[in-house]
């Protein structure tokens, strides 16, 4: 028999019993797409995590938690740890061990979107993987005057703000926040970064500085001279060292530092993966258990199928089907059950994660490619390797159990 005419006989069996097919395609998509969802989640995410850390070699703040501060500098949530004096950022600047110092001010914002206080010095910082300038400005030019903006690619998507546009921020990290008087105008456009500061607002830090003591009361009017140095303040300090022995031989030296704390986000990014690691081991056990659920559902059914299928099959014999070709029968049907649960597993997983990665983009931009990957396609290709295997074995099982057709050749 031609595999062609035993093809359309396996797809007619299924056809004919509709919702035990789809009970079984559901069953290996859903253990499928739990797989993809696992792989390309944690995969992602550990990717994301990197990029967004990588321009981030030292951060040094006021004391605090270094999670909370990971938290507010690198992925710009949560509040502040605190503020440091201005003499501490040009100590650090002037010190021997440093490359750059940039220093950062946060606390305010506009529709959502963090205001990010700092100097022109930020655009010497690289991204250490590719060594090319982390922020570029794609339009326009970096501010220059007082009261000017430049916005990150996905602030200035969703705000709708273009070049020369104006806004007026709020205090605080919400909408709910106090508005300032003063007005920005919006100056340039950086290109993507693909991380959090997509989000992020960058202004001039002494017109925060002048901003927020007028907002004070200390004055009566707007100053147009720079405030005293005592009263100059950063939330952090982004720190470029000249090399890698100098990072370290920096953070001996804020060890026993009782105002100042330094911190290197990669270390609290490898705490993550660890904490991934473990969670991600647990899923795994869960993905293999409902993997192996599904073939035993998929096993039983085509057992079943084979059983109350016994006159079909004695007909077929009839009609010239060989043992060898009810055997193939039996076979393709498993592949094809298990072939469409797979194939739409990996749509569903697939479509979860881009979900899931979207809410993420939106709430902390943190973008998490979503490639292919051997782990990812070694799951649904082991499905339906051993898949096939028990649709064999379904054949030999039916005819241990006295099922199979009793007709000479």
């Amino acid at each position: 028999m031609r595999f062609g005419v035993i093809s359309r006989i396996s797809l007619r069996h299924l056809s004919s019993r509709p919702f035990q097919t789809f009970s079984v395609i559901s069953v290996v998509a859903l253990s499928t797409a739990l797989a993809v969802v696992l792989f390309l989640l944690t995969q992602g995410l550990r990717q994301g995590l990197v990029r967004a850390v990588e321009p981030f070699d030292i951060i040094v703040s006021a004391k605090g938690s270094p999670y909370q501060l990971v938290l507010n500098t690198v992925f710009l949530q949560d509040a502040p740890v605190g503020n440091i004096l201005w003499s501490d950022c040009i100590d650090l600047s002037d010190d021997a061990r440093v490359e750059s110092a940039v220093p950062m001010g946060f606390g305010d914002s506009y529709r959502g979107f963090p205001i990010v206080g700092t100097t022109r010095e930020i655009l010497r910082i690289r991204a250490s993987a590719s060594g090319r300038p982390w922020l570029r400005v794609r339009d326009g030019r970096w501010f220059e005057g007082k009261y000017e903006a430049v916005l990150g690619a996905q602030a200035a998507s969703v705000s709708g703000l273009t070049i020369g546009g104006k806004f007026r921020t709020s205090h605080g990290l919400s909408d709910t926040g106090d508005e300032h008087d003063e007005t920005y105008e919006v100056t340039g456009i950086l290109s993507e970064v693909m991380g959090p500061y997509d989000r992020a607002i960058f202004v001039n830090i002494e017109d925060i500085w002048a901003m927020h003591k007028t907002r004070a009361g200390t004055i009566k009017t707007r100053i147009a001279e720079e405030p005293p140095m005592d009263s100059r303040e950063a939330t952090a300090v982004l720190v470029q060292p000249v090399s890698y022995s100098a990072a370290y031989n920096l953070a001996a030296s804020y060890q026993r530092d009782t105002r100042m704390q330094l911190v290197f986000p990669a270390q609290a990014a490898i705490r993550l993966f660890s904490i991934m690691g473990r969670s991600e081991n647990f899923m795994s056990i869960i993905v293999h258990i409902v993997s192996g659920f599904a073939l035993l559902v998929t096993l039983l059914a085509l057992y079943w199928s084979a059983a109350d299928r016994r006159t079909e099959r004695l007909l077929l014999h009839i009609l010239g089907a060989s043992r060898r070709d009810l055997i193939i029968i039996v076979w393709l049907e498993g592949t094809f059950l298990i072939m469409a649960g797979v194939i739409v597993g990996e749509i569903l997983g697939r479509a979860g994660v881009y979900a899931i990665f979207r809410l993420l983009s939106d709430a902390a931009a943190i973008e998490a490619p979503i490639s292919l990957t051997l782990r990812e396609a070694a799951i649904p290709a082991s499905i339906l390797a051993i898949g096939s295997i028990c649709s064999l074995s379904v054949t030999i099982i039916d005819r241990h159990m006295g099922n199979e057709p009793h007709i000479g050749r």
